[in-house]
C-alpha cells in the first residue's frame, strides 16, 4: 500500500515541452478564467464567451472562436493550450448496446471509455487514471502498469468526445459513471473538478445527481467525500464481506478492512441520507455460495442501498470462472428473501472486452482520428 500512500501525497503535475509555459484552459473554471483574462489584459466578458465555446459548443480550436477578435485569439494561442485527446478506435458490441472508445493522450499513453445504452438512455463510463494502483486480482486494468492520474481536461474530453458522437444522431448522455480505468478517489481533485465543470450552468449544466463515483474502498476518500459532497452518487466495489476473501482479490482491504469500510459508509449515509450502490462480482467457488449471500445480507441490513450482482467477466490469464446461471439466480433469490434491494445485471459488452473489469488499453489498436 506504500504506492497508494505516495499517490495520495502527489499532485501529479504533468508537463510537456510545448505547453510548459502555457495554461491548460479546459481545466479552468469560469471564475478562474475570468481572473486570468483580466490579468493578461483581455476583457472579462470574453472569458464567458471562450468558456461557452469550450464547454457548451464543444469547439476546441481557438481560430474558430468567431466572436473573439483575431488579435485576442492570438493572445489565447500564446497563453493557453487545449489538452489533447486523440480518438484511436471505436468498437460496438454485437447487440449494439455497448460502445468502447480508445483514446491517445498527449504523452502517447492510452485510455478507454465505454458508452452503455438502454432504451435511449445513455451512460458513459469514464477513466480517471492510466492503469490502476489497487491491483484487484479479477480486473484487466490491474494487469496494466500504473502510469499516472488523468487531468481534469483529460477526463472532460472523454465526456465531450462521446457527447459529440451522440449529438450527431440527435441524442445526449444521461449519466456519467467513474467506473473505468483507475481508482477515482486516488485522483480525487481531478475527478471532482471534472464533475464541477460539467455541472456548470454556463457549460453542460449536467446535474450532479446523474454522476456516480465508484471506489474500491478508499476510506480516506469516502470521508472527504462525506464532508464535501451530498449530491453525487457513491458506489462501492465490494465483492465480499469476508476479510480473508477480500484480502485475496482486493489488496486495498489489507489497509482498510471490511469493518473500517462499513463504519465510513454508515457515517456517509448518516450525513448525506443518500442511497449507496454496492457492486458485487459473482466469482464461482469464491464468493457466491449460500453462506456468502447470508453474510452479505447481514452486512447490508444497516444501509439504504442497492446491490448490483455482476457475473464475472473473463480476463485473460486469470483463474476465475463465471458461476452458472442457476447459481447466479439462487444467490439473487437468497438476497431477495432477506429483503435486500438487489438486481442481477445482464452482461453487456463482453464481446468487445468492454464489460465490468475488462478495460485494458491496447497499443495494437492504432486507427487514428483527432477530436480537435
Amino acid at each position: 500500500m506504500k504506492r497508494i500512500e505516495n499517490m495520495e501525497r502527489s499532485n501529479n503535475e504533468i508537463t510537456n515541452i510545448d505547453t510548459v509555459e502555457k495554461i491548460d484552459i479546459l481545466g479552468m473554471d469560469l471564475e478562474s478564467l475570468q481572473r486570468k483574462f483580466v490579468e493578461i489584459r483581455l476583457k472579462k466578458f470574453n472569458a464567458s464567451q471562450v468558456f461557452d465555446w469550450l464547454h457548451n459548443k464543444l469547439v476546441f480550436n481557438f481560430d474558430e472562436f468567431s466572436n473573439i477578435s483575431k488579435k485576442d485569439r492570438e493572445i489565447l494561442k500564446e497563453k493557453f493550450y487545449v489538452e489533447k485527446l486523440e480518438f484511436k478506435t471505436h468498437q460496438v458490441s454485437e447487440d449494439g448496446d455497448t460502445e468502447k472508445f480508445l483514446f491517445e493522450l498527449k504523452d502517447k499513453r492510452l485510455i478507454e471509455s465505454v458508452l452503455i445504452s438502454h432504451k435511449n438512455r445513455h451512460t458513459l463510463c469514464v477513466s480517471s487514471q492510466i492503469g490502476c494502483l489497487i491491483g484487484c486480482d479479477f480486473c484487466a486494468t490491474a494487469t496494466m502498469t500504473y502510469e499516472r492520474n488523468l487531468s481534469i481536461s483529460e477526463i472532460l474530453l472523454q465526456y465531450y468526445y462521446v457527447q459529440k458522437h451522440l449529438l450527431q444522431r440527435g441524442e445526449k448522455l444521461g449519466n456519467v459513471v467513474y467506473m473505468g480505468m483507475g481508482e477515482p478517489f486516488l485522483n480525487y481533485d481531478a475527478v471532482l473538478g471534472s464533475i464541477n465543470m460539467l455541472n456548470s450552468p454556463k457549460g453542460q449544466n449536467f446535474s450532479k445527481r446523474n454522476f456516480t463515483i465508484s471506489t474500491s474502498g478508499i476510506v480516506n476518500g469516502i470521508k472527504r467525500f462525506t464532508e464535501n459532497e451530498n449530491q453525487i452518487n457513491l458506489a462501492i466495489s465490494l465483492h465480499s464481506v469476508k476479510d480473508d476473501v477480500r484480502n485475496e482479490i482486493m489488496p486495498i482491504n489489507k489497509r482498510w478492512g471490511v469493518k473500517q469500510l462499513k463504519e465510513s459508509l454508515l457515517e456517509y449515509q448518516k450525513q448525506t441520507k443518500n442511497r449507496i450502490t454496492f457492486e458485487y462480482i459473482l466469482i464461482n467457488d469464491l464468493n457466491c455460495e449460500p453462506e456468502d449471500a447470508r453474510e452479505l445480507a447481514g452486512f447490508l441490513n444497516s444501509f439504504s442501498c442497492l446491490v448490483n450482482l455482476i457475473p464475472y467477466n473473463p480476463v485473460g490469464g486469470k483463474p476465475y470462472k463465471t458461476p452458472s446461471k442457476q447459481k447466479q439466480r439462487e444467490f439473487y433469490k437468497l438476497l431477495k428473501d432477506k429483503n435486500v434491494n438487489v438486481t442481477l445485471r445482464e452482461t453487456k459488452g463482453q464481446d468487445i472486452a468492454a464489460a465490468c473489469g475488462q478495460l485494458k488499453a491496447k497499443k495494437e489498436m492504432n486507427t487514428s482520428q483527432s477530436i480537435i
